[in-house]
C-alpha cells in the first residue's frame, strides 16, 4: 500500500512517500508564496522513486492552521489526484508535523503548543494533549505575543518555528525551535476511513481561527 503525506501550510513544504510502512522518499522545500510551482516538482520526484501519482492508495495532508494560500493549494492538489485516480483522503492537523519530533518527545511532554506566526504581534497557539498514549487536538487559538506567559499553565510544553528574537526573553528560553513540519509524522496518526467524499471533503475543511471579514467594495 502507497501512502503519502503533504503539508504546505507554512513556507517550507513537507511530502513523504511510504510503502508498506516504509519511507521511500521524503522532500522538504522552500515554497514561500510559490506552493503552487512545488507541485510539479513533486510529481517528477514520486516518478523518479519508481512510482506513479496515481498508484497511491491514500492521501494525508496538511489543513493548518497556516498559511492561507498554502495549505489551500495542498488541499486542492491532492483532492484533484484523488478524484482522478480513486485513492481516499484525509485532513490531518499540521501541528502533528511537529509534536512527534524526537526533540520533543524526548522530553516526554503531557501536553504540547505549538506557535505559529499569526502577524499582528500575535501567534496562532496550537494545543495537543495526550490521552491513553494518543495525542488529540486540544485546541487552537489566536494570543498576543505580550499576553502569552499569562497562560504557560494552559499550553504545556512550548514549541514554534518562528524567530525567537519574536518573543520576550524570558520566554525565549521556555521555547524549543522546531525548523519544519515534517508530513511523515502523519502515519502515526491512524487513517480516518470516510465513506464517501462528502465526509473527505469535509475532514479537508482548512482550520481558520480568524472569523472572516468581509468588506463592500468601493462603488464609484
Amino acid at each position: 500500500m502507497l501512502i503519502a503525506c503533504l503539508d504546505t501550510s507554512t513556507n517550507t513544504a513537507s511530502f513523504s512517500l511510504f510503502k508498506d510502512g516504509e519511507k521511500v522518499l521524503s522532500l522538504s522545500e522552500e515554497c514561500h508564496k510559490g506552493a503552487s510551482k512545488l507541485l510539479p516538482y513533486i510529481n517528477d520526484q514520486i516518478k523518479q522513486a519508481g512510482f506513479k501519482v496515481h498508484e497511491i492508495n491514500h492521501w494525508k495532508v496538511g489543513k493548518g492552521p497556516g498559511s492561507f494560500t498554502g495549505m489551500r493549494v495542498g488541499i486542492a492538489y491532492v483532492k484533484g489526484i484523488c478524484y482522478a485516480s480513486g485513492a481516499s483522503f484525509e485532513g490531518v492537523n499540521s501541528g502533528f508535523g511537529y509534536i512527534h519530533s524526537p526533540l520533543v518527545q524526548d522530553k516526554k511532554p503531557g501536553q504540547i503548543t505549538y506557535f505559529h506566526d499569526g502577524r499582528r504581534q500575535e501567534v496562532i497557539a496550537n494545543t495537543f494533549s495526550i490521552t491513553d498514549g494518543v495525542w488529540c487536538e486540544s485546541s487552537t487559538q489566536v494570543l498576543k505575543i505580550s499576553g502569552i506567559e499569562k497562560n504557560l499553565d494552559h499550553l504545556g510544553t512550548l514549541l514554534t518555528s518562528m524567530d525567537l528574537n519574536n518573543f520576550p526573553e524570558a520566554l525565549q528560553e521556555k521555547l524549543i525551535s522546531i525548523e519544519t513540519i515534517d508530513a511523515g509524522f502523519f502515519t502515526l496518526l491512524e487513517n480516518q476511513i470516510h465513506q464517501n467524499t462528502s465526509e473527505m471533503d469535509q475532514s479537508c475543511e482548512p482550520i481558520y481561527v480568524r472569523p472572516p471579514v468581509f468588506v463592500n467594495p468601493a462603488v464609484k
